[in-house]
């Protein structure tokens, strides 16, 4: 049986986790928190299948756009939030 290639990760995404390590690599604990809230929304997009919400994010917090105002800008658009959603939501 052939082992298959792992798939290269897209660009979007090189891009945003390298934004992510350098804003959060030797910076202080509440930059560092402020960034896992930030992964917990998008884990919580992931499964609520808001793929379209998260690549939005990744690209207007990669073209420079500041990060807070964007994801509420984006949670803003959605309507139907589940509890944890809404609790990280309002942690931001």
């Amino acid at each position: 049986m052939k082992k298959e290639k792992p798939l290269l990760q897209r660009e979007l995404d090189f891009n945003y986790t390298t934004l992510v390590f350098n804003k959060t690599n030797k910076a202080d604990s509440d930059v560092k928190r402020k960034w896992i809230t930030y992964e917990k929304i998008l884990d919580e997009l992931s499964l609520m299948g808001e793929f379209k919400k998260i690549d939005e994010i990744k690209y207007r917090i990669t073209d420079g756009e500041e990060d807070k105002k964007v994801f509420k800008d984006v949670l803003n658009e959605i309507k139907n939030k589940g509890i944890r959603l809404k609790l990280l939501t309002n942690s931001i």
